[in-house]
């Protein structure tokens, strides 16, 4: 797939997330074997997905490629630490804040400089910049993205190539500046970076003798399958049982509609109830006691757990009020249907049966 732009699929999705979610707690990128762990819990292979990412450029050894990654195989060591791009925000609308939305403020910085440096007649220097020339222009830069800006420079068409130098623990790093930046005045949104850079990679990249474009990958069935396996319903409704699930094959029938027709506003408030009502299942009252107190195995517990942490979006579409600030729910905020197939089959499987008529003596 080459659209740097193109729907990523949940799968996709869960792979930048494991990895966004510890560079934000830590500041680093975690190591390759973490990522590879924590899908595995998951049951996804983390190295395919990684190779699935759209990517524009060549491939290969030869010539430059751009993606969402900075590395995409075909090997990963288990101590490397592949990052994410700026191209990779447009995908994690939660990661903008902290990449994106300063990298574009720096890169415009960075475009007023090179327009406006010192041309001389005797010395073909490139202009240089350090970080306080950025932060004199921006006074207001987060200082963690700060911190972290040698390394997003880095992996940017718009700023890699060049020398470098300094230390960039110490805050003494300076990096030259190339004309070529200047092809990004224009872009002033996200989407309009990653949309030039796309342009100017793949440009870049034919323009090598001997590259080999990068091919795009077997277009899959976009058509969605049910939300909730229709098989795990046929069974619920099949199941003799003391409580009655008129209910929760409501919810769950109501579910389905509502993915195939793309309400992310329903599904989310019929998950959140769904997981509000099954707990007496399990002999608990709430869905943070099934989670704490409920033995469901390695996997399903990981998958189940997960589900703890899109209550908050239930409680988003449920609960926010109206303001000045639009909302940014969507179908892509709901939780891969593999965690709710899962909880439902230990509800099928834990629902207590009707208890069968003992049988008296009869009398002689």
């Amino acid at each position: 797939m080459n659209d740097l732009t193109a729907k990523l699929s949940q799968e996709q999705t869960v792979l930048l997330n494991t990895m966004a979610q510890q560079y934000l707690m830590a500041g680093v990128w975690p190591v390759w074997s973490f990522t590879v762990a924590t899908l595995d819990n998951y049951d996804l292979e983390a190295e395919e997905l990684i190779r699935s990412l759209p990517r524009v450029g060549s491939y290969g050894n030869i010539g430059i490629s751009y993606g969402l990654t900075s590395q995409s195989g075909p090997y990963l060591a288990d101590d490397d630490r592949p990052a994410l791009t700026i191209a990779a925000c447009l995908h994690l609308p939660e990661l903008q804040p902290y990449m994106s939305d300063p990298f574009l403020r720096v890169l415009h910085v960075l475009i007023a400089m090179q327009r406006s440096a010192p041309i001389s007649t005797q010395e073909a220097a490139r202009p240089r910049f350090t970080i306080d020339d950025i932060t004199r222009e921006l006074p207001g830069l987060p200082q963690h993205f700060a911190a972290r800006l040698p390394g997003v420079l880095a992996l940017e068409p718009a700023t890699w190539g060049g020398s470098s130098g300094g230390t960039a623990a110490e805050g003494s790093w300076w990096r030259e500046l190339h004309r070529e930046i200047r092809h990004y005045k224009e872009a002033k949104t996200l989407y309009d970076y990653v949309q030039t850079t796309a342009r100017l990679v793949t440009a870049q990249a034919n323009e090598v003798p001997g590259t080999v474009p990068v091919a795009p990958a077997p277009v899959a069935n976009t058509a969605p399958g049910p939300y909730v396996d229709e098989a795990l319903i046929a069974d619920l409704e099949a199941k003799d049982t003391v409580l009655q699930l008129d209910k929760l094959l409501a919810l769950v029938g109501e579910l389905n509609a509502n993915h195939a027709d793309r309400h992310p506003y329903a599904c989310q408030m019929l998950l959140r109830a769904i997981l509000d009502h099954v707990p007496p299942v399990f002999g608990h009252r709430t869905f943070d006691q099934v989670v704490a107190n409920v033995a469901f195995g390695k996997t399903d517990k990981a998958y189940i757990r997960k589900l703890t942490e899109f209550r908050n979006s239930g409680d988003d579409a449920l609960h926010r009020p109206m303001s000045t600030r639009p909302s940014r729910l969507n179908m892509d905020d709901l939780p891969p249907r593999t965690y709710i197939n899962a909880l439902l089959q230990h509800v099928l499987d834990n629902l207590p049966a009707v208890p069968q008529p003992t049988a008296h003596a009869g009398s002689a």
